[in-house]
């Protein structure tokens, strides 16, 4: 139904003049088709993909897509992936309400093992929809995402859906970088606080930014707005 054209093409478009531009265009894609054409389907449709998945080596996965019902088969599946060194992405989920006082609860997207995706608008505030708890782990833009859709068109979507490709494209970047950095392969948790080391704080409660926002050369802009504010507190030190 375009939803995970949209998706892929946000984690991998290719560079080529045309379009859009994914995170990772060098990023190979393993499409694992386990929704209807309505986007709708059966918990045990997404299990089986995940252990598809797994069978095939992937490296991520990458799920935009949730529902209500905390399913330890799902959460065995899961763990599995996890146990196989493989990165799970995934939307935290659109039944937020603006309020961080309130859980919204999506599997599997508040499983601990999971990184858990919520969303900001491009002015960098967080959205009204975005679901809010304690295994939010950071957010990503996810309103008015401009990216491939159906039949060769493009379109403009909404959701952590949206939010969550923006960070499976980044762990793919930073998997290839990291592994040749440290010339080994890294472990999950390794490549999940290599992952988390790329955040900006936006000031928000932990429970609807987690560790802040996606930004892959965070270290820089961190290190740049550390100058300016000494710069300034500097001059105004002068000044008095």
């Amino acid at each position: 139904n375009g939803h995970g054209t949209h998706v892929a093409g946000t984690m991998a478009a290719a560079e080529n003049n045309a379009g859009v531009v994914g995170v990772a265009p060098g990023a190979k894609l393993l499409i694992v088709k386990v929704l209807d054409k309505n986007g709708s389907g059966q918990y045990e449709w997404i299990i089986n993909g995940i252990h598809y998945a797994i069978e095939q080596k992937a490296d991520i996965i990458s799920m935009s897509l949730g529902g209500p019902v905390d399913l330890p088969e799902l959460h065995d599946a899961i763990k599995k992936a996890v146990d196989n060194n493989i990165l799970v992405v995934c939307a935290a989920g659109n039944d937020g309400d603006g309020k961080d006082a309130t859980d919204e609860l999506d599997y599997p997207g508040c499983y601990n093992e999971v990184i858990s995706v919520g969303a900001v608008n491009l002015e960098r505030r967080s959205s009204d929809f975005s679901n809010s708890n304690n295994e939010i782990d950071l957010v990503a833009p996810g309103e008015e995402i401009l990216s491939t859709y159906k039949d060769g068109k493009y379109a403009t979507l909404s959701g952590t859906s949206m939010a969550t490709p923006h960070v499976s494209g980044a762990m793919a970047l930073i998997k290839d970088f990291a592994n040749k950095s440290f010339e080994r392969k890294l472990t999950v948790p390794e490549l999940y606080a290599q992952l988390i080391k790329r955040t900006v704080p936006l000031g928000n409660s932990p429970k609807v930014e987690g560790n802040g926002l996606l930004y892959l050369t965070a270290a820089e802009y961190l290190s740049q707005m550390f100058k300016e504010k000494a710069a300034a507190l500097v001059k105004e030190l002068q000044t008095r």
